[in-house]
């Protein structure tokens, strides 16, 4: 579904991103690792069209995307749920997600989309009438996903959905993505720090390293090398 294809990025001198290109099949969720500064955060933002590379392509169901507007892009499933958890705070749970799925047309659709969010992510619908600034950390990153998924996402972007959460929190969200992949056929790429977490839930991994593909394979046999491991993903 998503195909990424020799992508250079540079912001003026520095090239962040040196002809990186992956695959993510549908239904499936690819993790790229590797630690702060290799490149995983312009990744992303590069495939929502937030910034603009230098060289390569994007594809999405082999269409070319890489020169779309981000709002095109978004308009065509393609969600990006950024690092920090993005949700405006102000606004309660419930306006939050329906911002989701401003953009669509059919009352009923986005009043199910609402519905599944809401089934996905219990504590959530608890809170729904609460301002988002009041939610806990892993409430905020649940609410991030859930509005991705109200706008009916067909490729979720996951910046750092680890960041700044306790560990039973992250395995709770990480089980609910996973379960996402499995049986509603989402697709996902996850970026991710927390290399060990993040492949314990992924089919796929890439590694990156200054910007360059040190390594791709299952994600289990990333796991599994140990040499990978001590060098570039901390564990």
């Amino acid at each position: 579904m998503l195909e990424v294809n020799d992508l250079t990025v540079a912001y003026g001198p520095v090239v962040a991103l040196h002809g990186v290109s992956l695959t993510v099949a549908d239904g499936s969720m690819t993790a790229v690792l590797g630690a702060n500064g290799a490149g995983k955060t312009t990744l992303v933002r590069t495939i929502s069209g937030l910034t603009r590379p230098r060289g390569g392509s994007v594809r999405l169901d082999g269409r070319d995307i890489t020169r779309l507007a981000p709002d095109e892009i978004a308009r065509l499933g393609v969600a990006h749920v950024p690092q920090g958890q993005g949700v405006l705070a102000e606004l309660t749970v419930d306006e939050n997600l329906r911002l989701g799925g401003l953009w669509r047309r059919d009352p009923k659709g986005q009043r199910s989309a609402l519905a599944e969010a809401y089934d996905l992510f219990p504590p959530l619908a608890n809170r729904r009438h609460v301002a988002a600034f009041s939610l806990s950390g892993g409430e905020r990153q649940m609410l991030s996903v859930g509005r991705a998924l109200v706008a009916r996402a067909r490729v979720l972007l996951l910046d750092e959905p680890s960041l700044g959460l306790a560990r039973l929190v992250l395995v709770q969200i990480m089980a609910r993505i996973r379960a996402l992949v499995t049986e509603r056929g989402l697709t996902v790429l996850l970026i991710e720090q927390n290399a060990k977490s993040a492949l314990s839930v992924a089919d796929e991994g890439i590694v990156l390293h200054l910007g360059k593909v040190v390594a791709r394979g299952r994600a289990q046999h990333l796991l599994s090398e140990e040499r990978l491991r001590h060098a570039y993903l901390g564990f």
